[in-house]
Order: structure tokens, then sequence, then C-alpha cells
């Protein structure tokens, strides 16, 4: 027991702090910023995910404790869970013991949130680096497509050059983009999520477009603008940054979004006829390469370590099946890479969704409680393989939730 307990001494405590709204804090660039009431609610009740990337002695930080009975179903399924605690608390079982970070995403507020951790390791460096050079901004992805596409010789399976995201400062800018492209997407430099976006399906903006788009340029200084493709597909290319530089490919996922490009959920699985209905798995590889590269020359592999994940669209266009390769960078944890340590989780035979719950007249508990009533979960060799799983704490009274089906895609 002695020698455990000095083993763990000297092994760096994770502590994990859902924060998905680190985007927007960096936009606000103060220490102090505070997310609206609704965002912190969503922040606060969705912080368990956090235990799909901690060990089982890490601590994720929750001001609110969950319910034994959560903890239990999850330890049922399969799925360990680690201290879900607050954060004082954790400061007092850390004591001086070396930490290691890791939040959702880095901005100023969270570096404020986590520096009564002392003991900060070279984490706190490329934090720094990150909200110093505006790593969550949008021009980042539209350089680096402009570059990929520039070198990658394939007309047919990439947007053309005037197809890709151009950064617009007026007004006027957009209106005279908007007559030469009849449908296009805004979009703020920093935002999540789908958030931050405006579809102008018209080839005249009316007055609560330009409303909108006042506000963003005064907020933010640009938009990054680009045609509205015929979508097909949302899939992102997941990677990860390590401390010396080397990127690693972490595999492909395939998420769901809403008319507007606000996130619904993961795919848990997919069947290879899913997978490949559009292309196949080995021309995806070759395309996460071409992005590998091309994040081996970029800002990310200088001042970032970590998940990174770049966001892709499968598109229609003249009949042809295409792939934009990269609409977004997201140099933070993130949904995909959840949900591909979620898949470890479960049957390797099942699939299914990952989805998170909002409803502002309803109840998490009550959603969770119909629904383990209609499909609950059934285990095959310890792993869950259908059937219906809260991810979050079901048992209080919060609006926002996550959870797991199995069984259809």
């Amino acid at each position: 027991m002695k020698r455990q307990e000095q083993q763990l001494k000297y092994q760096p405590l994770k502590i994990f702090h859902f924060n998905p709204t680190c985007e927007i804090a960096t936009a606000n660039q103060s220490p102090y910023y505070q997310a609206p009431a609704l965002l912190r609610e969503f922040e606060e009740e969705l912080a368990p995910l956090m235990l799909f990337f901690a060990g089982p002695d890490d601590h994720v930080l929750k001001e609110r404790p969950v319910s034994n009975e959560f903890a239990g179903q999850l330890s049922q399924c399969g799925i360990a869970v680690p201290a879900i605690i607050k954060k004082q608390n954790s400061l007092e079982l850390a004591g001086q013991r070396q930490v290691e970070l890791h939040p959702w995403g880095w901005s100023p507020a969270a570096m404020n949130y986590l520096a009564a951790y002392q003991q900060i390791t070279t984490l706190a460096d490329k934090a720094a680096a990150i909200v110093s050079k505006s790593l969550f901004e949008r021009k980042h992805a539209a350089g680096l497509a402009y570059q990929l596409v520039s070198e990658a010789f394939a007309p047919l399976l990439f947007p053309a050059k005037e197809q890709l995201p151009v950064i617009l400062k007026s007004l006027e800018e957009i209106e005279t983009y908007l007559e030469n492209r009849g449908q296009i997407v805004l979009k703020l430099p920093l935002s999540s999520s789908g958030r931050g976006l405006l579809l102008i399906r018209k080839s005249k903006l009316n007055e609560s477009n330009k409303q909108w788009i006042a506000t963003a340029l005064k907020q933010q200084n640009y938009l990054v603008t680009e045609p509205l493709f015929d979508k097909k597909q949302d899939l992102s290319f997941q990677f990860r940054i390590n401390l010396t530089g080397e990127i690693e490919y972490l595999g492909t996922s395939f998420f769901d979004t809403n008319s507007n490009g606000q996130y619904q959920g993961q795919y848990l699985n997919p069947p290879p006829g899913y997978k490949e209905k559009y292309f196949s798995e080995k021309l995806l590889n070759d395309v996460a390469g071409l992005l590998l590269q091309q994040l081996e020359k970029s800002i990310f592999q200088k001042h970032y370590h970590g998940f990174l994940s770049i966001d892709a669209l499968i598109y229609e266009e003249g009949g042809r099946i295409k792939i934009h390769p990269c609409l977004e960078i997201n140099p933070r944890h993130n949904m995909g890479i959840l949900s591909k340590l979620i898949e470890e989780k479960i049957h390797p035979q099942s699939s299914g969704m990952f989805r998170i719950f909002y409803h502002p007249a309803g109840t998490f508990k009550n959603f969770a409680g119909e629904q383990m009533k209609k499909n609950p979960p059934q285990l095959a060799g310890g792993k869950l393989i259908r059937g219906f799983l809260p991810l979050t704490d079901p048992h209080g009274t919060g609006k926002f939730g996550a959870y797991l089906i199995l069984g259809n895609v």
C-alpha cells in the first residue's frame, strides 16, 4: 500500500475542466469572463463527460455532486468513474502533488480559473501561446484549406479555390460576395458548436441580416464567408499533437448538425456501409494525410499540443460527390474525440448515437427516465451493446444532459 501511495505521489494528477465556451471566452479576453447563465448551466450539467478522458485517480471538476445511482449505473456498464468533485475539494486533495491541467479548451478565463493549482506543468506555457496566438480563430482554417487545395491536384475531389472561405471586413464586401454566389454562410471568427453562424439563402440581405453583420463586425472585426454547399454528411478528422510537435492521426468521426449548422450528435461505431456511403476509408485516410502535412507546417504544430480536430464536409455539386477538407480547426477537446473514447467502452458490434439533450420546459431526469423504461441498457461481455444510457447525471433538475443510444444508426 505504501508503495502505491508513493507511486501516486510522483505521478501527475490530471485535472479535467469542462468549458466548451472557451472560444467565446477567448474572444472576450478577460480572465474574469463568465458565460451567460444558460451556458454556465450547460457546462455544469455536462461536466461528467470529461470522465472519458480521465484515469481512475484523476479529478473531474463539477460544483454539484453526481448521484451514487448515476456513478453505479456507469460502473455496471463497464465505465470507470473517477472523482467528480468541487474545485476546492480537488485543491485540498491535490496538496503538493504535481498536476496537469486539462480544460476542454484554453482561454484567459480558464487560465484564471485553474490558477489556484500552484504546481502547474508546461501545459500552462502552451495555454498562454494558444491564447496569445488566437489559435481558435477561423482564419487559420481558411488559410490551411487554401494551402491544401493549392498543393493537392484533386479538382474533382475538393472545392475550387474560389469556393474556399474568404475574410471580409465590411457590409459592402459581404453584399458583393452574396451577389456573386446566391447563397452563403457567414461565420464569426470565434464561436463554437455551430453557433456564430448565419446562413443566407436569399440573394439579398434583409435588415435582420445587416444588424447581425454589423454587431459581428463590431465585436470581432471580420467574418469568414463561404458558399452554402449542398451538404450530404458532416465529418471530422481527429489528430493529437504531442509536446515535441509530432502529430498523430486518430481517425475520422461522423456527426450530425441541424439545418442551421448547429451540432446535434455523434455517430458511434457506424457500420462500414454507412462510413463508406460516399468515400472509401482509404480515400478519407489519404485526405487526412494531406491535412497532417499541412498541420506540420502550421502555427498549430509550433504553439499547440493536445487533441485537435478538423471539421470537413461531404457535399454534392453538379451531380458529383466532393469533400471540403477543412471547414473548422478545433485545437481543444471535442465531441469527435469524445465519441472515439466512448466507442472504446461499448461493445465493438454495437452502433448508435451520442446526443446532447436540452429542453427549456422539461428536465433531463424525466427524459432519461422515459427512455430507460422504453429501451433499457443491455450488456454483452460486460459492455453495453443495446439500449439507452445517460452519460450525465439524470437524477437532478437540470435541463441539459448527454446520452448514448445503441441499436440503430
